[in-house]
């Protein structure tokens, strides 16, 4: 955990929240997890929960995965390319302290255990800020590297800072990519843009359950 009063405490979640947080969700009975892939395809009309990580932080590997693997539940983590066995260079400068990011051995074992990769750009720069070459270039050839590092088609993208407009949105469904996942806060339908997904937060503070179902 971060310190008390660590600006973005709320990121964080110890493996023991994390635990309880994804029993909580299976032991209701209301939303069997699925993969991005899987709700893309078939889009069910009954609940439905996905689980997504951003960054590919090392505490997700050494932390995250056991608890994952001991409760079969299906994940994916957003790698962002040219950094893998780097630093969250994006947050120098902010209150956000220096973490370890998963090395190319350690995102195999992830996808060796089940577990999925998607792309999250080459640098976590805010893609609606760049020109329009150079936020091609981060959605593209993210996807390129990870595929020839990992040999696996790469799927899945999301948006650095959950920043996206209809230019940057058009981009990642030209590059080939299947969905898009934003940080915009809500519940998914059978008729959300693949590419606008939205996401709930899981914070330190309360059960991930109830921020599902708190309307």
């Amino acid at each position: 955990m971060p310190p008390l009063f660590h600006g973005k405490r709320g990121l964080y979640v110890t493996r023991h929240l994390l635990a309880r947080q994804l029993r909580e969700i299976k032991g209701s009975g209301l939303a069997p997890f699925t993969t991005l892939g899987e709700w893309n395809r078939e889009r069910p009309t009954g609940r439905r929960i996905a689980v997504t990580f951003d960054d590919a932080y090392e505490s997700l590997f050494t932390n995250g995965l056991p608890v994952l693997e001991k409760l079969g539940v299906p994940a994916i983590t957003y790698v962002v390319a040219s950094l893998i066995g780097g630093s969250n260079e994006w947050d120098h400068g902010t209150q956000a302290r220096h973490e370890h990011l998963m090395d190319r051995s350690q995102l195999a074992e992830w996808l060796r255990a089940g577990q999925e990769i998607g792309s999250h750009g080459l640098t976590h720069r805010d893609l609606t800020t760049l020109p329009p070459d150079e936020a091609r270039r981060e959605i593209v050839e993210s996807k390129q590297r990870l595929e020839e590092s990992f040999g696996q088609p790469i799927r899945h993208f999301c948006y650095p800072y959950g920043a996206w407009n209809d230019a940057v949105r058009a981009m990642v469904e030209e590059a080939g990519y299947a969905t898009a996942t934003s940080t915009i806060s809500g519940i998914n339908s059978a008729t959300t843009d693949a590419f606008t997904i939205r996401r709930i937060l899981a914070r330190h503070q309360r059960p991930y359950l109830a921020a599902l179902t708190r309307r």
